[in-house]
């Protein structure tokens, strides 16, 4: 992490990455957010492990909302979900067919007394629910817009150079920023036109 030095400090976040924040201890710092982005994450074989875990949670949670439409909303309490869902990744984690883990799950929650299904309607429909897994399983993903942060908050404690100026003026369009001015400042000093748009 870097130190903002100088009279023109900065908190916030641009470019979806760079990071500009205060701290008690060192005062105002910048750095770069730590994290994968989406396609590294996809394409990298050092995430390989982290997508295998991915995958089973996210066909675990769909297993479990497809039983879990057969407890009665009167039956279920706060962390059953929750309690369902790590069941199933669980097994699927073990390498337990998908039929064998709805199995477990409907066991869990017959044993709970939650689901108001029997064992025979169970098994005549747990062939519709691997169809509807694999179903849920192949409808294609939306793609996520990663919204990219651009918005500063920069405070100036010392009169603004020709410099900061034009810096200010040509090359922070492409930003939501706004500007504060904190301390002593001459009482002839001007502060540039184009900014009392961003002032607070």
């Amino acid at each position: 992490m870097a130190k903002q030095t100088g009279y023109v400090k900065a908190t916030g976040t641009v470019d979806g990455d760079t990071n500009f924040y205060y701290d008690q201890l060192w005062g105002y710092l910048v750095r770069m957010l730590p994290g994968v982005d989406s396609k590294r994450f996809w394409k990298d074989p050092a995430f390989e492990g982290s997508r295998r875990s991915a995958q089973r949670f996210g066909t675990g949670n769909i297993m479990s909302s497809i039983i879990y439409r057969f407890v009665p909303t009167k039956r279920r309490y706060r962390h059953l979900f929750i309690q369902v869902r790590t069941i199933a990744i669980v097994g699927l984690k073990q390498g337990m067919a998908k039929g064998d883990v709805f199995t477990a799950l409907y066991s869990f929650l017959s044993e709970q007394k939650r689901i108001s299904l029997n064992l025979e309607q169970f098994m005549l429909l747990l062939a519709s629910f691997e169809k509807e897994l694999e179903a849920r399983l192949k409808e294609p993903k939306k793609e996520k817009v990663k919204k990219v942060k651009n918005r500063l908050d920069i405070t100036v404690t010392a009169p603004l150079t020709a410099e900061d100026t034009e810096y200010f003026q040509l090359y922070m369009e492409d930003y939501d920023w706004k500007i504060k001015f904190e301390g002593d400042f001459p009482s002839d000093y001007q502060v540039p036109i184009f900014l009392l748009k961003h002032a607070v």
